[in-house]
């Protein structure tokens, strides 16, 4: 472990927890005494943010703010990590300039650049004043809409992209009832 900070913080959806992300945020771990883990899009309600993106929108956002801190502290259990070292707050991404009331400017935020949308996040934090450091660039293999797309279909094919702490969950919470709920009741479709 090559510890280079004292703390230090990673962001996501996390809509659901898989692989890909896990990876991320035990990079980051690795690289701080403390790792601040900021939940985007902490409030699912149906809402117009300034950005305007497809992922803002409640199909896209099934799981609660609490829902996704409990799947990530159990998955970063399961591998080790010890429950001390890290802890969760709401990230406004989708409001940069409330971005400060939760995280302060002297924490560097950890990132990866896997399509156009991490470029942009870059771009905003570095103009509300954040560090930044880009743990790695390279294609996506892995994304929420597929995972959300296969519980959906209860395509058992997700299970094998996720961590544990996402598979209990999603079956915990019947999450697959949940996000055909909110398909249907999406006004786009």
């Amino acid at each position: 472990m090559n510890v280079t900070m004292p703390a230090a913080s990673v962001h996501g959806r996390f809509q659901p927890l898989h692989n890909e992300h896990l990876e991320y945020i035990l990079a980051a771990n690795d690289r701080c005494q403390f790792l601040w883990i900021g939940i985007t899009k902490y409030d699912i309600d149906a809402e117009v943010s300034p950005l305007g993106r497809e992922r803002e929108k409640p199909e896209n956002n099934p799981l609660t703010y609490f829902e996704r801190v409990s799947i990530i502290a159990n998955a970063l259990t399961e591998k080790g990590v010890a429950r001390g070292k890290f802890s969760f707050i709401p990230f406004p991404i989708e409001h940069p300039q409330k971005l400060k009331q939760f995280l302060p400017t002297s924490i560097v935020c950890f990132t990866t650049i896997c399509e156009d949308w991490n470029r942009e996040k870059i771009k905003v934090l570095q103009n509300e004043g954040y560090a930044v450091e880009v743990l790695w660039e390279r294609a996506k293999e892995i994304t929420g809409r597929a995972i959300r797309e296969d519980i959906m279909a209860s395509n058992p094919r997700w299970k094998d992209i996720v961590p544990l702490a996402t598979q209990r969950a999603v079956e915990d919470l019947k999450l697959a009832d949940r996000l055909r709920d909110l398909k249907l009741t999406d006004p786009a479709e």
